[in-house]
């Protein structure tokens, strides 16, 4: 197993535990930015529309962004409509994201989500990220946007 899909691992497993609704830092040994944090993305193609999701859980690993989940109290036993979750390494992602509808759009090394530090937090932006529906009835959407993590975790 490589080492950056080791990171990646743990940063998702950090993320199960780095937010909650009522201002806890979570788990973590460094946890950043009490603030909730937002996402606001747009969607062309397929049925096109825009996300917006009002908290948003983020994590590090050697000060570079690895994993990004809104709102950040999704889990898989109850999936959030709207959501959008990815997993970064290097200049890929493997994003998720699910629509109010239920409809959910994936792709497993895409290009397109970046992320810088800003202060005490992490802004992403989402330019021209393509992504496939898992319906295969569905047409691709492509997704642009930005994404302020309410709570980041360094690992």
């Amino acid at each position: 197993m490589s080492l950056s899909l080791v990171a990646l691992a743990a940063a998702a497993l950090a993320l199960t535990g780095c937010s909650s609704d009522d201002g806890g830092s979570g788990k973590g040994s460094e946890g950043t930015s009490g603030g909730k944090g937002s996402a606001e993305l747009t969607y062309k193609g397929g049925d096109g529309g825009k996300l917006s999701i009002d908290s948003v859980g983020c994590a590090t690993l050697d000060g570079k962004l690895t994993a990004i989940t809104a709102p950040a109290n999704a889990d898989s036993e109850n999936p959030a409509k709207p959501s959008f979750t990815a997993a970064v390494s290097g200049e890929k992602a493997m994003v998720t994201l699910t629509t109010k509808d239920g409809t959910t759009y994936l792709h497993a090394a895409a290009p397109g989500v970046t992320g810088r530090e800003s202060g005490d937090t992490w802004v992403v932006t989402v330019a021209g990220l393509k992504l496939e529906p898992t319906d295969p009835s569905g047409a691709s959407i492509t997704v642009d946007g930005t994404i302020t993590c309410g709570s980041v975790v360094g690992i």
